[in-house]
């Protein structure tokens, strides 16, 4: 399916990103990157790199000429802080990056298709289940980014119906952890965060919320995967991408403070004062496990060891800025 095909990965420098990057060449696809950051890949890695901001409709039918196949990881993620304080901004990035690329892609006749939404689609119901979505609304803690995913999972069952293409496809990742992900403690998601609060040297550092939070965690390279072998078996309805596993933040905190790589262990304070979100989001993978989708997956304790590795290894060069998946 892949080889010597034209793929365009726009996003393509973000945590999942570049684990793409990696399996599809492995596949021998002639890859193709579209991403705001700097070209971060090595000489043949990619057959050419865009650094274009794709909220603009014609630098998005620029990249997608002669493209067969597209994977959408565009979409800005962020802390509930950024949601609070930065809705325009999350919304409408998050809109722009659906709504221009799908049509670019359909007028310059790509195949097919993967979208990346969030399980910030789902109400705020314990467990998110695929065919719930549209029976409810996003939750307030998410619905800025989350109206504007759902608006670009509706666009892409419209051009199902309307338009020509081989296979579109829809997927919905929980909580996405690993190495390049963003650890800007003002905008990034909570393992990112705590990682370069924990590591910051600091003897006290706070947690917005009582630690009681469960959410579901779901390694970068895993996503990959995921997402190939959602194109592979050709699964054009919505799935979720996740553990299934409710995880509290207190036992993220717990095995941060474990690990090895850390010399002195911080105090912890928190503040149940602040915004933390909805207390329990996990997401239901069965769909994924009845269609033989999920391989076997990063260990959380493993997978956090490689994305502190990395963090230490790269902090120094880390710029502020939003994460792409």
């Amino acid at each position: 399916m892949f080889k010597n095909k034209n793929i365009l990965v726009a996003g393509g420098t973000g945590l999942v990103g570049i684990q793409l990057v990696k399996l599809l060449n492995n596949l021998g696809g002639h890859v193709y990157v579209a991403s705001l950051d700097k070209n971060s890949f090595k000489k043949n890695e990619v057959k050419k790199f865009f650094n274009l901001d794709l909220k603009n409709i014609d630098n998005c039918l620029k990249i997608t000429r002669n493209v067969d196949i597209v994977f959408n990881l565009l979409g800005v993620t962020g802390s509930p802080q950024t949601n609070i304080k930065r809705p325009a901004t999350f919304m409408m990035n998050n809109l722009y990056c659906a709504i221009n690329l799908l049509y670019a892609a359909q007028k310059n006749n790509v195949k097919r298709y993967l979208y990346t939404s969030t399980y910030g689609v789902y109400n705020h119901s314990s467990v998110m289940k695929e065919n719930s979505v549209w029976k409810t609304f996003p939750s307030e803690n998410d619905k800025y980014a989350g109206w504007a995913k759902r608006m670009g999972e509706l666009q892409v069952e419209a051009y199902r119906n309307e338009f020509k293409f081989k296979s579109l496809h829809i997927v919905r990742p929980a909580n996405i952890y690993g190495p390049n992900m963003n650890f800007n403690p003002k905008s990034s998601m909570v393992i990112g965060s705590l990682i370069k609060k924990i590591f910051s040297k600091k003897k006290k550092i706070e947690v917005w919320g009582d630690g009681e939070n469960i959410r579901d965690f779901i390694y970068s390279k895993d996503v990959a995967q995921f997402m190939i072998n959602v194109m592979k078996k050709n699964i054009q309805e919505p799935i979720n991408i996740g553990s299934g596993k409710g995880v509290k933040i207190k036992e993220i905190i717990d095995i941060l403070l474990q690990s090895k790589q850390l010399k002195n262990k911080p105090q912890i304070i928190y503040n149940v004062k602040m915004p933390s979100g909805d207390k329990k989001r996990v997401l239901d993978i069965s769909l994924a496990k009845k269609l033989k989708l999920t391989d076997n997956s990063t260990p959380l304790k493993i997978g956090l060891e490689n994305t502190i590795s990395w963090y230490l290894q790269n902090k120094r060069k880390l710029n502020n800025r939003f994460n792409f998946f």
